[in-house]
């Protein structure tokens, strides 16, 4: 099985530095792709919350929604700040490198 995967890896007609290179764009964009969705499903869950929010305000939804809807928020909230702050703490901590 080994020698397999050497013989396709070898027939392969990317270099080893193309592949890098290629891993590295594709990791790239799939970060980029992943905080992106990530953000809008955040302020997707936001506005949900909010619009079961009035429509209980309102009478046209139970207080069961409500809380199960600012539950998700919550959560979801939370979540946005844990990246925010491991972000920024990666950012200090590629500013402590030396050059």
């Amino acid at each position: 099985m080994a020698s397999g995967v050497a013989e396709a890896q070898a027939a392969s007609p990317l270099s080893s530095a193309n592949r890098t290179d290629a891993v590295a764009a594709g990791a790239e964009s799939d970060f980029g792709g992943f905080l992106d969705k990530s953000i809008s499903q955040a302020v997707d869950t936001l506005k949900e919350s909010e619009r079961v929010s009035l429509a209980a305000v309102s009478g046209k939804a139970s207080a069961q929604d409500v809380v199960r809807s600012v539950l998700a928020a919550e959560m979801t909230v939370q979540s946005v700040v844990a990246i925010r702050d491991k972000m920024v703490q990666a950012y200090q901590e590629i500013m402590r490198i030396a050059v």
